[in-house]
This record gives structure tokens, sequence and C-alpha cells, in this order.
């Protein structure tokens, strides 16, 4: 009996996971879907966006460029609802975190080599040596353009972006 519902237990778990995975895919689709192109900097939609989330955490209005942004990540989000087959987006808050949301946001808005050089210079740093000019160039773009995006969303020094949902 007791391995019965301890088998139970870990399927259940094992759904849940999957349930959550699938959110946090589908509401990074949406993210990608509201805001998607390449270039060496975050687009003006895409600030908005983070400074929605910014101004929500800090209980201020909403302007009308974070308005607009802020529906066009929730339009997007309800059309990648319903076509992973879920009647709508209820339940689906929070199922983004804001370190998921800065990670998908670098993704989007750097070209792939340029996130290749930061990665590389992050590792020649674990291993103690020391990156080329254009991988430190590169890191430290993404670093500026990640940073500024927590300052839009209002993420206190002292906090890590993972920890806060969307």
């Amino acid at each position: 009996m007791i391995h019965k519902l301890d088998r139970r237990i870990k399927a259940l778990e094992r759904a849940q996971l999957g349930r959550c995975n699938d959110r946090r895919l589908i509401a990074g689709n949406a993210l990608s879907s509201a805001f998607s192109w390449h270039s060496t900097s975050i687009s003006r939609d895409l600030e908005s966006f983070f400074s929605a989330i910014g101004a929500e955490r800090e209980g201020r209005d909403l302007s009308e460029e974070e308005s607009a942004a802020r529906r066009a990540y929730e339009e997007a989000l309800t059309r990648k609802c319903r076509t992973a087959g879920y009647p709508s987006s209820k339940g689906f808050k929070g199922a983004l975190s804001i370190g998921d949301a800065l990670s998908d946001a670098m993704a989007m808005s750097f070209f792939r080599e340029e996130l290749e050089l930061a990665m590389r210079a992050g590792e020649a740093e674990a291993e103690g040596r020391s990156a080329t000019q254009e991988e430190s160039a590169a890191l430290q773009a993404i670093n500026v353009q990640r940073s500024r995006l927590i300052r839009l969303a209002a993420i206190p020094p002292e906090s890590t972006p993972e920890d806060s949902l969307l």
C-alpha cells in the first residue's frame, strides 16, 4: 500500500513538473513573439515591458508605452496558450520569472555570435585565463543591457531576478 502511494506521489510530482515547464516554455515563447528581433540593443518595446514590471512592483501607474508593452505580452501569451491547447492564459501568471525573462530578452536582443563570444569570456574567466578583447566587449555589452533591464524592472541590488515572478 505505501509503495503504491509512493509511486503515485512521484507520478504526480513528475506531472506537476511537466506542467510548470510547459507553462514556462509557453510564457517564454509569448515574450519572444511579442518582442522578437535581433540587434545589438534592447528594443524600446522590450524596455517598456521591463519598465511596466518595475511600475507594477513599485505600485505606480503604467505609462502608455508600458501599458502597450504589457498588453502586447498578455495578448501573445493568450495566443500561445490557445495554440498549446489551453482555453485561456489563466494560471500562467508567475510562469516566467524575471530572471527567465531577462535571459530570453538577452537571447532575443543579441546575435548568436555575440552571445557565444560572451559565453567564451565567462569560460575564460572561470578557467583563470584572459578573454580576448572581442569576447570581453561582447560580455560587457550584454551585462550593460542586462543591468539596464534589471533597473527598469525595479529589482533591488540585493535581490536576484530569478526570485521574482512576472
